[in-house]
């Protein structure tokens, strides 16, 4: 199962990778549930007869209801995108389980009010991704981070059904759109409840000086004795990974002068660009708007819509939980983004082949962009680097759906889908230089390869080799630009 790396997993004992962590994951991964709902429900909801009435939307002209429909679709964006910004200093300051426990109440709350009488998603997007990366062995990291994606579009497609049960079912009330805008507190509601369960980051309680509780959530997580070799060397490399960066950023000076360094500049123009280019290939925005597009092609039956939105999510999401399984840690990351791009970019051409889309968006810009923002940072800065590099995301997906409706009806409903293909043409060409490939690298050992200058990166990267139970190694024959340190502990297993 590509879940696992089996070349780290050789070296990871049995019960490191146990029961226990799946389950941890699958808890955290309902940060993701959250925002698909959170995503997904405002597509069938603007559409209800009902919610039209409520709001006095209906016998608007065709610019003055595309005006509405983008600033209520955005806002829930906008919300997002602040959540996710003020969430870095709590995500310092309360450790990974009690900031996600926060933004999972704030998000239920909201969601209960907005049933009642129309944030937190994005908030639970940092942290969520953030503590999942850091608790889980580097021999199934990738594949426990992309549960997160594959929570979210497993909510995508629910809350499509929702909505279709809804307009067959509770027609003619405001409980048409009143439930799914309810349903949509249950995520937030589990992961409460489930937190209680989940240990803290032992990265973040050894960032505060917890030595004592770093290693009982360790051994919780790895379920190993304190006095294993395997805990005791993660250990020592998380421990002293945390001090290095520590010694480098004492103080808030510090941690500004690390942030504007070479190395951490590259990485996060490198996010960035991943979620620039994650809200450009336009899956949200067939998200958000996938009633109304069926609509601007033609299709006026709203049972057809509705169903064929319900459709859509699921092969969204069983195209994802496919990549998680059985593609993520067997295939390289560079080479799962870049081939299945040629997939979406082709099913951009023609909204027909909106299933084809689903498929390559799945394999590529459903996950890749969450992996890589996950995985690139050091602990010192890492939350509030994720920070910035979600709320940019939402920046631009703000941006996207609030023009959507109009460049709809200024570039007819084939323009945007242009657009976005372009766009993505674009950055695959980007990917191919600075996508780095980041498989079983440990998150204590990416330090040399963001030092070389950005457009080398990503094919540098595939020459770093994963030794068993070596550190990565660099042909420099090949590559001079990269300077990999050998050191006694070379030959030790390693994990993060």
């Amino acid at each position: 199962m590509a879940i696992i790396d089996k070349k780290i997993y050789e070296q990871t004992p049995k019960e490191a990778i146990s029961w226990k962590i799946l389950c941890y994951a699958i808890i955290l991964s309902f940060s993701g549930s959250a925002h698909g709902f959170n995503t997904a429900n405002i597509s069938g909801v603007l559409a209800f007869s009902p919610f039209k009435k409520h709001f006095e939307l209906s016998g608007m002209s065709e610019e003055s209801l595309a005006d509405w429909k983008a600033w209520i679709t955005s806002m829930l964006i906008l919300g997002s995108c602040v959540g996710s910004l003020i969430i870095a200093p709590v995500n310092n300051k309360l450790g990974r389980k009690w900031s996600l426990g926060l933004s999972a109440f704030v998000y239920s709350l909201s969601a209960i009010l907005m049933s009642a009488n129309p944030g937190g998603s994005g908030a639970a997007s940092v942290v969520g991704m953030n503590y999942m990366a850091e608790i889980a062995p580097s021999a199934i990291r990738g594949g426990l981070t992309a549960s997160y994606n594959a929570n979210t579009m497993l909510s995508i497609g629910l809350a499509y059904w929702i909505n279709y049960g809804a307009l067959l079912n509770l027609g003619g009330s405001n409980a048409q759109w009143q439930v799914p805008m309810g349903v949509q507190a249950l995520p937030g509601i589990i992961l409460i409840v489930g937190l209680f369960f989940v240990p803290e980051s032992p990265r973040w309680l050894l960032s505060k000086g917890k030595s004592e509780a770093a290693e009982a959530a360790l051994e919780n997580l790895r379920s190993l004795p304190r006095d294993h070799t395997y805990l005791r060397q993660e250990l020592y490399e998380i421990r002293a990974g945390v001090e290095h960066e520590l010694a480098l950023s004492p103080s808030f000076k510090g941690l500004l002068k690390e942030m504007v360094s070479s190395n951490v500049r590259k990485r996060l123009a490198l996010v960035m660009m991943m979620q620039m280019g994650f809200q450009f290939s336009g899956g949200n925005t067939l998200t958000y708007y996938m009633t109304s597009i069926l609509e601007s092609i033609g299709i006026t039956s709203n049972s057809f819509n509705y169903l064929f939105a319900g459709i859509y999510g699921m092969v969204k999401f069983l195209s994802v939980l496919l990549y998680c399984l059985f593609i993520i840690d067997r295939l390289d990351r560079r080479t799962g983004l870049l081939s299945a791009r040629i997939s979406k970019a082709g099913g951009l051409v023609a909204v027909v082949f909106i299933y084809i889309f689903a498929v390559g968006y799945s394999f590529s810009w459903a996950v890749a962009p969450y992996i890589i923002n996950a995985e690139a940072f050091p602990t010192k800065i890492r939350s509030t680097c994720m920070a910035i590099c979600i709320a940019w995301q939402y920046l631009v997906n703000f941006a996207l759906s609030r023009a959507q409706p109009n460049m709809v009806l200024a570039m007819h409903s084939w323009g945007p889908f242009c657009l976005f293909t372009c766009v993505t043409l674009c950055m695959t060409v980007y990917a191919y230089f600075a996508y780095p490939e980041t498989k079983g690298l440990s998150m204590e050992h990416m330090e040399e390869l963001f030092n070389m200058p950005w457009y080398r990166v990503g094919r540098a990267s595939t020459k770093v080799i994963i030794a068993v139970g070596a550190e990565p190694i660099l042909d420099e024959k090949k590559e001079r630009g990269i300077n990999v340190e050998q050191t006694e502990d070379a030959a030790k297993p390693r994990t993060a």
